[in-house]
């Protein structure tokens, strides 16, 4: 009880944190493949390939 106490009035532990102190999001592995997956077929995700913003594309907010 009294820790539920402590971690509303203070907030809870960040965990996102290995036992390293390094981060780690936990996020499951079926997320990350997912990720993966789209960061390596994906043409418009792919930064090996990015030559920057294009005038025309749709969503490219040109400012003039």
């Amino acid at each position: 009880m009294l820790k539920k106490i402590l971690e509303f009035l203070g907030g809870h532990a960040p965990k996102i944190f290995n036992s390293k102190g390094e981060v780690q999001h936990d996020l499951g592995d079926k997320k990350w493949k997912d990720w993966d997956q789209k960061n390596r077929t994906n043409p418009e995700y792919n930064w090996k390939q990015h030559t920057g913003r294009s005038s025309g594309k749709k969503g490219n907010r040109a400012h003039h």
